[in-house]
């Protein structure tokens, strides 16, 4: 039979070197942690759509389109076509775009009300500073100041209220920044 110091002594470094094995392992997982958060949080300056970056996989994103000028997508009885984007495609910062609403048989819409909404569905928040649409005639709509603040995917909502009334009807582009 040991003497009862030896026995505490024993089952205090026993004890002690468990504490110190959930110690290493909860180090390892905060920095695990770290690497993780560092990386979807990328705060680089250069961005675009559809290239490839690990730190917002946007290669590996099917959700987003592919810019191109002319990229068109349905809203309802409307269509809408992305003319051009400055810069194109769009990146992380301040961008311009400029539009065309057109009606089932293809003819401009120039009387509606368009509204456009950056939005990022994966943190589920918009853009800070709210964009300014201008018709410029015939169907065509410049808009100002759509401002991506980060890296990720990026929806750009189109809301077209035909003057005449009616259900506001809506086209979505996707764009994933990376950066």
């Amino acid at each position: 039979m040991k003497p009862e110091g030896d026995l505490r002594r024993t089952v205090f470094w026993e004890l002690f070197g468990e504490v110190l094995g959930m110690g290493r392992l909860v180090v390892v997982s905060v920095a695990l942690a770290s690497v993780v958060f560092a990386a979807a949080c990328s705060d680089g300056d250069e961005g675009s759509s559809g290239g490839a970056s690990p730190a917002t996989g946007c290669a590996a994103d099917d959700r987003k389109d592919i810019y191109t000028a002319g990229l068109t997508k349905p809203a309802g009885a409307f269509s809408v076509k992305l003319v051009d984007a400055t810069p194109g495609p769009p990146i992380k910062g301040t961008n311009a775009m400029t539009l065309e609403v057109l009606d089932a048989d293809g003819r401009p819409v120039s009387d509606a009300t368009v509204t456009v909404t950056p939005w990022m569905p994966d943190h589920a928040h918009g853009s800070a500073v709210k964009p300014v649409v201008t018709s410029l005639g015939d169907g065509t709509y410049s808009v100002e100041k759509v401002y991506l603040a980060m890296a990720g995917l990026w929806q750009i909502k189109v809301a077209v209220q035909p003057a005449a009334g009616g259900a506001l009807q809506e086209a979505t582009f996707q764009f994933c920044l990376d950066g």
